[in-house]
């Protein structure tokens, strides 16, 4: 039977046009709600790409493993996305080696291109149908005066041995159908997904190797001892929480964990024309150089994906309502930077929050009251979040810490509390990320 909130969501036309287009695909799986207590391992409050994939390696590892999710596995940040998988989700290579040198980024690096490896992994081995398509990544200047930042880029890549390329603006077109743009560094072995089904294949293969997944089961209360739901409790040694950017809900990380929000759209399928209009050659994943970036690329079934947004929704306490705004501010995008390309109105358009800590780099750590709580969240991008939800599991399974101390939210940002409360946290937020990348 299909749940409710499927049935909802999807069967009323009015609110067509701001659905989130990966949910259209195949309905979400009917899994139970916990309605019994259980006694486990590890208890995983989470069914996104980190809960998800926490699990799969403490499965690997032989724990017994509940997951509760509260909606449906895929249903948050995780199974909104673009589905760019690359490292570069909201921080550049370039920005990680300015900020802690050479040898610190590298580590930073190979953390996240674990991340890029496991799904890509888990998708071929498993066979998950998710709309696998092997694209390049193409970070792209936007002006003349920002053509230093993908250079900057190619620059970083170069000297850690990563392959790189880089286009000057003469050799550009080339590769993309638009004058619009002054530069770009381009690199392999990224690709795209529908991240949705993705977590539906992962929750769905994680149930065959033994995990107990319980979906609608909205956690109310988390202590030393277990989790509870409204309808069951259930008791573990070890407790995580992978709720991104509902972490502060629950009393932890306040200051730390805030979101940023996004909105993307998606046009019905192009004609091969169109696609040629856009890439002369190569599909790839682009994005471009402003703080607040716009992104786009194809899908499986030849449809343009395109993402951004403003600062003044970005940083907004809650998601917006309205997409009509978006609607247009993303096919103007795509307007001007493609001037020759025929598009309809976007069949699709919905927004989407991820959370984010100041530095763009992760949060992880223990409760400060019980230390067999760990918390897991504000992983920026598909990739990060999963090599956090692994390497939590590997906290337990094989002892490693050694990104313990980067990903503390007790760690020390440019914006500290007192300045945060004067300037306010969205403020704070906008200001640090700038910085982060640019400064």
């Amino acid at each position: 039977m299909v749940c409710l909130y499927f049935l909802q969501y999807f069967c009323d036309d009015t609110q067509m046009q701001s659905s989130v287009f990966w949910y259209t695909q195949k309905p979400p799986a009917d899994r139970p709600a916990l309605t019994n207590d259980y006694e486990t391992d590890v208890v995983i409050v989470g069914g996104g790409m980190a809960g998800l994939t926490c699990a799969q390696e403490l499965l690997t590892g032989g724990k017994r493993v509940v997951l509760l999710e509260a909606e449906f596995c895929g249903s948050g940040a995780s199974g909104k996305t673009s589905g760019f998988i690359t490292p570069d989700s909201e921080i550049e290579l370039s920005s990680l080696v300015e900020q802690h040198g050479p040898e610190k980024a590298k580590r930073m690096w190979e953390f996240v291109l674990s991340g890029v490896e496991r799904i890509r992994e888990n998708i071929i081995t498993h066979h998950f149908t998710c709309d696998y398509a092997v694209q390049d990544s193409l970070f792209i200047a936007n002006s003349a005066h920002k053509t230093k930042y993908p250079r900057r880029e190619h620059h970083a890549r170069q000297a850690l041995d990563y392959t790189s390329t880089f286009y000057e603006r003469n050799t550009l077109a080339n590769i993309i159908g638009s004058r619009s743009y002054t530069g770009a560094v381009r690199y392999p072995n990224t690709f795209g997904i529908n991240s949705y089904l993705y977590c539906q294949a992962l929750a769905a293969h994680l149930i065959t190797q033994g995990a107990h997944i319980f979906e609608h089961s909205r956690v109310q209360e988390i202590n030393a001892e277990g989790v509870r739901t409204s309808a069951g409790y259930v008791r573990a040694q070890q407790i995580i929480v992978c709720a991104d950017r509902f972490i502060p809900d629950l009393g932890v990380a306040k200051q730390e964990i805030y979101h940023v929000q996004t909105f993307l759209g998606i046009t019905r399928p192009l004609d091969d024309a169109q696609v040629r209009t856009i890439f002369p050659t190569d599909r790839m994943m682009v994005w471009d150089t402003d703080l607040v970036y716009n992104y786009f690329r194809i899908t499986g079934d030849n449809r343009l994906l395109i993402g951004g947004g403003d600062v003044l929704y970005t940083y907004a306490h809650s998601e917006a309502v309205q997409v009509d705004r978006f609607a247009r501010r993303l096919e103007a995008y795509m307007r001007k930077k493609f001037p020759t390309l025929t598009l309809d109105e976007l069949e699709y358009v919905w927004p989407g929050m991820l959370g984010v800590s100041k530095d763009l780099l992760p949060i992880m750590g223990a409760d400060p009251r019980y230390g067999n709580i760990w918390y897991v969240g504000a992983a920026t991008g598909l990739p990060w979040a999963t090599a956090l939800g692994a390497y939590a599991a590997e906290r337990l399974l094989h002892d490693r810490h050694e990104y313990d101390a980067d990903f503390a939210w007790q760690r020390t940002f440019t914006i500290g509390p007192r300045l945060q409360r004067l300037l306010t946290t969205p403020a704070t937020y906008a200001i640090s990320h700038g910085m982060t990348k640019y400064l």
